[in-house]
């Protein structure tokens, strides 16, 4: 095996074949984008060093990505978020920034805002702070019982024995699997049967689910499997970077 660098951190693996070069060193991963045909990196990722590297800007709709500042107006137009926020602003229930403390109006407060606030705050107008934080936590709180419960039921995904185009991850399924259990145990569940009708399989008593925030449908996905839930509704307001598991959605549409 080899040393670890001097500053105690790994080089980061090589990508796989055609890959990107870039490293997301929170995902601990390559970039899943494509290399371009003559570099090493993909085209959002291309550094404004390499030749024909144009200079690329925070996109103004969602500052999570960037795009080239030549195409920035046209980009703007056709944005995925952007449709996405004005169909939000469009609902009666919402009201732009409704939780930003008395910021100005139509501006939110960034992250960085946020931390640079508290950093000026003195000792004792931090202590005061936390005073606060405790008082409205002592008043709110309730005793909370921890409890880790998996039914047979969810054998199947506990031991891994799952389609593997489903996104699998241990801790992932060991969260869920319990979720489900402590439903279970409320009387929320019951196994999915079949009768024959007209010469036909039905489902019997079939539960329906909905599903609020739900992500890429883990949730969802685990009750399908495990309880033969088929009626699924699910909601999610926004995924992170607009992304969802397609699997999921063509297993549930078939269902």
């Amino acid at each position: 095996m080899g040393r670890a660098p001097a500053n105690g951190k790994r080089s980061p693996p090589p990508p796989p074949p055609g890959r990107c070069h870039f490293w997301l060193p929170n995902k601990r991963r390559h970039c899943a984008n494509s290399s371009l045909p003559s570099s090493q990196y993909c085209g959002n990722h291309l550094p404004e060093t390499a030749s024909g590297a144009g200079r690329r800007v925070p996109c103004p709709v969602d500052p999570s990505h960037t795009v080239l500042e030549e195409n920035l107006e046209a980009h703007v137009g056709k944005c995925p978020l952007k449709k996405q926020v004005a169909a939000l602003a469009a609902q009666p229930y919402y009201s732009k920034g409704i939780n930003s403390s008395g910021a100005e109006a139509g501006r939110d407060i960034t992250s960085a805002e946020k931390r640079a606030a508290v950093y000026r705050l003195t000792e004792d107008e931090f202590r005061g702070l936390l005073g606060k934080i405790r008082s409205v936590h002592a008043a709110a709180a309730v005793a909370m019982r921890e409890s880790y419960l998996i039914t047979g039921a969810c054998d199947k995904w506990m031991g891994g024995q799952v389609d593997r185009k489903v996104p699998y991850q241990e801790k992932h399924v060991a969260q869920q699997a319990s979720i489900v259990g402590n439903m279970k145990e409320f009387g929320l569940l019951r196994k999915g049967s079949t009768e024959v009708v007209a010469g036909k399989n039905v489902a019997a008593g079939a539960q329906a689910v909905v599903e609020f925030g739900a992500g890429r449908g883990y949730l969802t996905q685990v009750l399908v499997d495990c309880y033969g839930i088929r009626k699924v509704f699910l909601v999610e307001r926004r995924s992170y970077k607009l992304k969802l598991n397609f699997q999921n959605i063509k297993i549930f549409h078939h269902s």
